[in-house]
């Protein structure tokens, strides 16, 4: 059984989230990849996260099949050590519109967009991007 540690949902709550993932064996992965598809994000979010009010609502908004595919998502990048990472824009005018968690991945041998590869190892990612 994985202790569980609640981060903030932030882009260095999320990379010591990757950090702890990280550190698990494959076996302590697939519980947190089985945790994730069946909880669905809408419960896994807010489980392993720390969300304010306004994101807890926005995120009980999302259509289901949304969350379904994110959750999938994420529990395959969970098993495949993909690495997962969270941009939160800065505040403003510039980022109205932007959706709370967007997402983006990339698999395989198409070329990465410069802004996911500089963080990302390999060909293979994960991102999400929320507003504030």
């Amino acid at each position: 059984m994985i202790k569980r540690f609640k981060y903030p949902f932030t882009a260095a709550g999320v990379g010591q989230w990757q950090a702890m993932l990280s550190g698990l064996s494959p076996v302590q992965r697939e519980e947190v990849a089985i945790r994730v598809e069946r909880q669905g994000l809408q419960a896994f979010l807010p489980w392993q996260f720390i969300l304010d009010a306004e994101q807890v609502a926005y995120l009980d908004g999302l259509p289901a099949p949304l969350c379904a595919l994110w959750a999938t998502q994420i529990a395959y990048a969970i098993r495949q050590e993909i690495p997962i990472t969270l941009e939160k824009p800065e505040t403003g005018a510039q980022v109205r519109g932007v959706k709370f968690i967007e997402a983006t991945s990339q698999t395989g041998g198409m070329p990465m967009l410069a802004a996911a590869a500089e963080g990302a190892e390999g060909d293979e990612f994960l991102r999400f991007t929320i507003t504030h």
